[in-house]
């Protein structure tokens, strides 16, 4: 054990650790739900009394280390005077659309292990030859930017599960097609269901018309209430199937739902 807590704590694998150290501190936040995995990408810390202040070393350590990867990507990407951390080296290496989090955490991984699995290397091999601080200085240098390609690569595949699903606002609705979730529908109140291919939205909604609405009967969003919170709907029995098809299109279903709103 003693050989390995030297080696961890030896320059410059004692960088890494130190990275690795906050990282992990923020991993077990993250498990234990105190804070999100978009920390550094505008997420909010939610702790109590006294895990405040851990909160907030925390949330420093990591800042200040995803403020390091984002410094040491530009000053790479300096001679490309349209770069950017989003735009830039950053991205050609692959970290576009991944949480800043899990990038600093893999690099630092990375950089961490390529440093204690090559530094004694390194010295055995260069020890006779350079001084001992040339050595680690220039080590851990490539380790970083090893860690950095490394990195970008393994991010790779994992870029779809963080893509942010945007829900519809209340004005893309318009003209859509609801399923009527409650018994009926009146004038002063009602349910309906609205799919948008994630976990769905429930609204209340209502229909100054009489109608034979039901469970399970689709609907046409024509209007939302501000007041009373509520979508105005309608039956859709007069609609053709092929008319249906067309209410896909959002700026069709829109144009028809101001349409009908207005007779």
């Amino acid at each position: 054990m003693t050989p390995f807590l030297d080696a961890i704590l030896a320059f410059p694998t004692a960088l890494f650790t130190t990275a690795m150290g906050v990282v992990l501190t923020y991993w077990l936040f993250v498990i234990v739900g105190a804070v999100g995995i978009d920390l550094l990408d505008g997420g909010h810390v939610d702790f109590e009394s006294g895990g405040k202040a851990l909160a907030g070393s925390l949330e420093g350590g990591a800042k200040a280390a995803g403020e390091a990867l984002q410094g040491g990507g530009k000053a790479m990407g300096s001679h490309d005077h349209g770069a950017d951390v989003e735009g830039g080296i950053l991205s050609t290496l692959g970290f576009a659309g991944i949480p800043l989090t899990v990038s600093v955490s893999l690099v630092s991984f990375f950089a961490w292990f390529l440093s204690l699995l090559t530094t004694p290397l390194a010295h055995g091999a260069l020890g006779a030859l350079l001084p001992s601080w040339l050595i680690s200085g220039v080590l851990g240098l490539l380790c970083f930017l090893a860690g950095l390609v490394i990195s970008g690569f393994a991010v790779r595949p994992l870029r779809p599960v963080f893509v942010a699903q945007k829900a519809p606002g209340r004005d893309s609705l318009m003209g859509r097609v609801c399923t009527i979730s409650s018994g009926s529908v009146t004038d002063r109140n009602g349910h309906a269901t609205f799919e948008d291919g994630g976990a769905g939205f429930i609204l209340n909604v209502v229909c100054a018309k009489t109608n034979g609405l039901k469970r399970g009967d689709p609907a046409l969003v024509l209007a939302y209430d501000a007041q009373r919170d509520v979508y105005e709907v309608e039956p859709v029995d007069w609609l053709l199937p092929e008319e249906m098809a067309q209410l896909r299109d959002p700026e069709r279903a829109a144009a028809l739902a101001r349409s009908r709103a207005r007779t």
